[in-house]
């Protein structure tokens, strides 16, 4: 596991309206915190919801 300190993430009203572009840069923050968060939290949660969300239009 990644040490570190997590960082505020941005909150995103829709992940689902963000393009393809913004996603892929927000997407890199997101997943660094994926790394020093605790899983099962709710900011853990959030912030593999939202990744989930903003890339949905890839699948």
């Amino acid at each position: 596991m990644a040490t570190g300190t997590p960082t505020a993430l941005p909150r995103i009203e829709d992940p689902g309206k963000i393009s393809p572009k913004d996603a892929r840069a927000l997407g890199s923050l997101f997943f660094e915190q994926l790394q020093v968060l605790e899983e099962g939290t709710q900011e853990y949660q959030y912030a593999r919801n939202t990744l989930i969300e903003m890339n949905l239009s890839l699948v």
